[in-house]
């Protein structure tokens, strides 16, 4: 998105709007009524301190009982202090906050360039950070800290004219509808009958709030976005029902919510953008508007809550047996355990919910164990359902329609407890050459081209949406799986489309899987072709030969069939070009090797063997010899006495286990 025009202002609700906007018939604000304005001021402030509904999961002035004997309060009072924090990146502010700052465009920053800074900030999470510290300690200065600041904020931050999706606005539509719904109630209710809460107070963050839904109302995105704003729109629409508006704001809100479940989910559940955090974003604010409706009795429509349940199968069958699942797109590894706690109470009758959310404990693992997602292209290959099972994702599917990184048939492993072959996950959304190396190819375990990446960014965002799944191949056995699908769009510079890729996995259960990456030149000239290999381990090499170093862990052997003019070599830490790097949190790094199998023709097949072992086991694998006449095979040798020869046809493979 490109953002360069400043927000025009406009001023916040008056007062004389907010008395035509209320219903004063509502039972109970009879007394708003009157004629006299100071009298109706402070019967409404006194109607909304007292009121009985709406209902929130916190009771008004709730207090925390009995008050823990070491309240964490620390961060509330760096809140008092004006020391704030977003994106982790802290600044201390005067006695007035500059809502509009941005920390790393101050001359001389030492961060680099990130709009996320301002938008973060005005997410209020030193507010929540008050809210709790109040909680726990009926401490009244928390209470006048808050008031004190949101008045302010609300003084120097009126809802603006347009969208406000530009840098330094307090009041893009994403902030908006996060405010909204997950950090001013929780505030609305905290607060309601401190003492610091006067009658001006209140109706001035009264004012503000019913301002969310006029702003989002008319201004609303597309995405995992609109989920937020939908959901931020219907919880205005709940919690003051008092509005004329309001059933308008629940119905319209509850319109987008309903028709972004089939906008925004593939039939197979994975939410258009493809990242496993993201997934949740929108599946999150889904549930959360059906569980605001659900405490309080408002209509949705019959079907909203089954429609989630599909997205939820992302999370059974695409998790790692660690729990999470892995960190594709702009998706940190997400842990799904609590996700499916939940999901088991509305959907008791799914036994693989209730296995997930209790450890085990309870309900029944699924039956199968591998599964396919064909219209996200993602294709999970796995020996089990026990914490030591041999797991694969491979990405065989489209870009996504947001927060895509470039890197279709990449492949992520992890065994015996162990993430073995990594995918770098998320890195904060900055402008630097960390963030382009951690979205782009070469930060993942795809091939490169000439050293160049694949390029499917640029292209209209609603051709990122399929319409059917992409052309792949996938058959799952109880002795093997096999998945195999191609890139054939542009890579960068000046290879663009003239080489294709087919990447094609053999899962040979339960313990190792074999590769064969052909790469075809369709200009029929030479290419350098480079199959990489992300690690985070010490790793030692021998010919073609990566094993990891794991100490008392897992370990994996990535052992490379001896072909003319196939290297391998390791890259860790470089910087020209960044090669070698993993994220440490979400804006740090550190290096870390990868791998790097490289041919050079016009046709190449590289073909090896990805073999986990277990804790203290060694390097499980003898050799991995071509067999000759056959550039698509291999004769694969354990050190334990089995051997197979591995043939990889049209859209098919198989490995005959041999004598030894």
């Amino acid at each position: 998105m490109l953002l360069l025009a400043a927000p025009l202002w406009a001023q916040t609700m008056s007062e004389d709007d907010l008395f035509k906007d209320l219903d004063l018939t509502t039972p109970g604000l009879e007394k708003a009524a009157v004629g006299d304005r100071a009298e109706a001021r402070h019967a409404l402030a006194e109607y909304f301190r007292h009121r009985a509904r709406p209902l929130y999961y916190i009771a008004p002035g709730e207090k925390a009982i009995p008050r823990p004997a070491r309240p964490d309060v620390a961060r509330g009072e760096r809140a008092l202090r004006h020391e704030f924090e977003s994106i982790g990146y802290p600044h201390t502010f005067g006695p007035e906050i500059d809502w509009h700052f941005d920390k790393t465009a101050e001359a001389g920053s030492k961060y680099p360039a990130n709009n996320e800074w301002t938008w973060q900030l005005n997410r209020h999470a030193e507010w929540s950070a008050l809210s709790r510290a109040y909680r726990d300690t009926a401490d009244e200065k928390y209470a006048r800290e808050f008031v004190a600041q949101m008045t302010a904020w609300a003084r120097g931050c009126p809802m603006p004219k347009d969208a406000g999706n530009v840098p330094r606005s307090a009041w893009r539509t994403i902030e908006t509808g996060i405010r909204a719904a997950q950090v001013w109630p929780e505030l609305w209710y905290r607060f309601l009958r401190a003492p610091a809460m006067t009658d001006d107070a209140l109706l001035t963050f009264l004012r503000a709030y019913i301002d969310h839904a006029h702003h989002l109302m008319a201004f609303h995105t597309t995405g995992n976005w609109l989920a937020m704003e939908g959901n931020g729109l219907y919880y205005v629409g709940v919690l003051f029902p008092e509005f004329r508006a309001a059933a308008a704001w629940r119905e319209t809100a509850g319109q987008w919510i309903y028709q972004e479940m089939n906008n925004q989910v593939y039939p197979d559940g994975v939410q258009v953008e493809l990242s496993s955090g993201y997934h949740h974003v929108s599946l999150d604010n889904f549930l959360s508007v059906y569980k605001i409706a659900r405490l309080n009795g408002t209509e949705l429509p019959g079907d909203f809550l089954k429609r989630l349940e599909k997205m939820y199968d992302f999370d059974v069958f695409g998790a790692m047996p660690d729990g999470r699942l892995p960190g594709v797109q702009d998706g940190n590894y997400y842990p799904v355990r609590r996700a499916l706690a939940e999901a088991a109470e509305y959907f008791p009758e799914r036994s693989d919910f209730q296995w997930y959310g209790s450890g085990g404990r309870q309900g029944r693992p699924p039956v199968d164990t591998s599964h396919a997602f064909r219209w996200a292209g993602y294709y999970v290959m796995r020996s089990g359902w026990d914490a030591d099972a041999r797991y694969l994702w491979f990405d065989g599917g489209p870009f996504g329609y947001g927060h895509q990184h470039e890197d279709k048939l990449q492949i992520v492993v992890e065994a015996y407890g162990k993430l073995l072959l990594v995918d770098p996950g998320n890195y904060t959304y900055e402008r630097s050459k960390w963030r382009s190396y951690f979205i782009d190819s070469p930060s993942h375990n795809v091939v490169l081209v000439d050293g160049e990446a694949q390029r499917r960014r640029g292209a209209p965002r609603d051709t990122y949406v399929i319409k059917e799944p992409l052309p792949a191949v996938w058959k799952s056995a109880p002795d093997t799986d096999y998945v195999e699908a191609t890139f054939d769009e542009n890579f960068g510079g000046e290879v663009k489309r003239n080489v294709t890729h087919t990447r094609a996995v053999l899962f040979v259960k339960p313990d190792f899987w074999v590769v064969l990456d052909t790469l075809t030149a369709k200009d029929g000239k030479p290419h350098m072709y480079d199959a990489l290999f992300h690690f985070d381990a010490k790793v030692e090499t021998e010919g073609l030969r990566a094993v990891t170093l794991n100490e008392g862990e897992a370990n994996l052997t990535v052992a490379a069939r001896a072909d003319d003019g196939v290297t391998l070599r390791v890259v860790e830490g470089q910087e020209d070009p960044v090669q070698g790097w993993l994220p440490r949190g979400l804006s740090a790094v550190r290096p870390a090797p990868v791998g790097i199998l490289s041919a050079r023709g016009v046709q190449a097949n590289l073909l090896y063997v990805l073999a986990p072992s277990p804790r203290g086991g060694g390097d499980p694998v003898k050799a991995v010899e071509a067999i000759p006449g056959d550039a698509r095979a291999a004769r694969i040798s354990f050190r334990d006495g089995r051997v197979y020869e591995v043939r990889f046809g049209a859209g098919s493979a198989s490995a005959i286990a041999m004598r030894p």
